[in-house]
């Protein structure tokens, strides 16, 4: 046998993930609030994107565009709760402790032991009269005639204040919060300063012309000082959480409309992204230059991330108008005409992977006529009923099991053996053991302690 290196061509056949294919992967699986995150990180590392919202530096993480609804089923349905309000805990609407703003400053607060006992109380009133957005919007002259003070000792504790983290905390508003960021920048930028503090709006509507004709500089400048104020945070305070109510927000709406149902994939919430054009005429105008290669290198991750939100929104309007086109019955009568459906449904009708039907349904929210669900709430196993090819919903059966006890003689309640001979009655064959798993899935008692003596 010969031994030793040899070179040979051969070849194979695998399947191989472009970055364009994994960057859609990775997008289609996020949930709304991870998008947003996800988005803001991916403008913050390109330069060449931009971020539009509805108000001018109001607000630099929303976005008002929606899709426009589509009519895709001619059908109609009666409004009726899922679950309905005898359900209803509060108990599961409170989110886990987070440190809060308050609780954040308090504790640096303890550290500055050079206070005066005075001082310490006007600062506790001033973290306390925070507003959501960390903006204090009391009057000095009231608040140091509370405290029988000087105006200036309370102006001194409100610097004192917007020297605690986060930078920008106790600012009277938006402009004075970025003022506080750009002075405690270790990169003073004069130009940045002036365009905050006297031009935010003209910033907003990009009307740098304007800007470098008032202070003699070149638009290039003027655009440097527009990327130096874009990396400040409008909202230093916003990864606190004083609210322990945790809001669902849906990713697509399903509405009722005479003539059928409209279908809207849900970006309200999600920043709009676009190319900024002073890059791309740059390159246009300096076709010789050192930093091309960088610039386009960045255009084509914008243009890829692009493509990559807009085949998710498509991806995800398919996946629910399919959804709602098998689960007719159930958008028009609600919980008792749903019925069994796999991702392998979903994905037969779409002829693509059912692990693309997986990620484009997980920790995705529908707001339906019925009420708000999961994407996943669609997916049920199913029982076949006696001498038929027709099959019921696990979680249909579920609900008829809790109304049935609903309905019941509470002195003479239905044991599981009398709900096994009900379904058996409506055709379906269920088993007394199963009957009594769904039974405390719903977490309802047997009938020997539902029964009222």
């Amino acid at each position: 046998m010969q031994v030793g290196f040899e070179l040979y061509q051969k070849q194979i056949l695998k399947l191989s993930l472009t970055p364009e294919l994994q960057q859609s992967i990775k997008i289609l699986q996020y949930s709304t609030h991870e998008l947003i995150g996800f988005l803001n990180q991916q403008a913050y590392e390109n330069p060449v994107l931009e971020i539009s919202f509805k108000d001018p530096l109001g607000s630099l993480s929303e976005s008002s565009v929606r899709t426009p609804k589509i009519n895709s089923l001619k059908r109609s349905s009666k409004s009726k709760s899922f679950y309905g309000d005898n359900d209803y805990n509060p108990i599961n609407n409170y989110s886990i402790n987070t440190e809060t703003l308050e609780s954040h400053l308090l504790e640096q607060l303890s550290l500055l032991s050079s206070l005066k006992a005075i001082e310490r109380r006007i600062l506790q009133f001033l973290i306390g009269n925070l507003n959501e957005y960390g903006f204090l919007e009391l009057d000095a002259n009231w608040t140091a005639s509370h405290f029988s003070v000087s105006v200036e000792e309370i102006e001194k504790m409100i610097q004192v204040l917007q020297s605690l983290d986060p930078i920008g905390v106790g600012a009277k508003d938006l402009t004075d919060c970025l003022l506080i960021q750009l002075r405690e920048h270790e990169d003073r930028n004069e130009l940045a300063y002036k365009i905050v503090k006297k031009h935010l709006t003209d910033l907003a509507e990009k009307r740098y012309r304007k800007i470098a004709a008032l202070y003699k500089v070149t638009i290039q400048e003027v655009q440097e000082a527009a990327d130096f104020i874009r990396t400040l945070n409008p909202r230093p305070v916003s990864h606190f959480s004083n609210d322990l109510t945790h809001y669902i927000i849906p990713d697509v709406y399903v509405e009722k409309e005479k003539e059928g149902f409209l279908i809207t994939v849900n970006d309200s919430c999600t920043p709009k992204l676009s190319i900024s054009p002073f890059y791309k005429d740059h390159i246009a105008l300096n076709p010789v230059n050192l930093a091309k290669d960088y610039i386009k290198g960045h255009i084509n991750d914008a243009q890829l991330l692009l493509k990559g939100l807009e085949q998710r929104q498509m991806t995800l309007y398919k996946v629910a108008a399919t959804i709602v086109d098998e689960q007719q019955e159930f958008f028009m009568k609600g919980i008792t005409g749903l019925k069994p459906m796999t991702l392998k449904d979903i994905s037969e009708k779409l002829q693509v992977h059912e692990s693309t039907i997986s990620r484009a349904t997980s920790n995705k929210y529908i707001q339906t006529p019925h009420g708000l669900f999961k994407l996943r709430n669609f997916f049920t196993r199913g029982l076949n009923r006696v001498n038929s090819q027709a099959t019921e919903s696990t979680t249909t059966i579920k609900e008829k099991i809790k109304v049935l006890i609903a309905d019941e003689d509470k002195i003479k309640p239905f044991s599981d053996q009398k709900l096994c001979q009900i379904f058996e009655n409506e055709g379906m064959k269920i088993s007394r053991r199963t009957i009594a798993k769904y039974r405390e899935d719903l977490g309802i008692p047997g009938s020997s302690k539902r029964r009222r003596f």
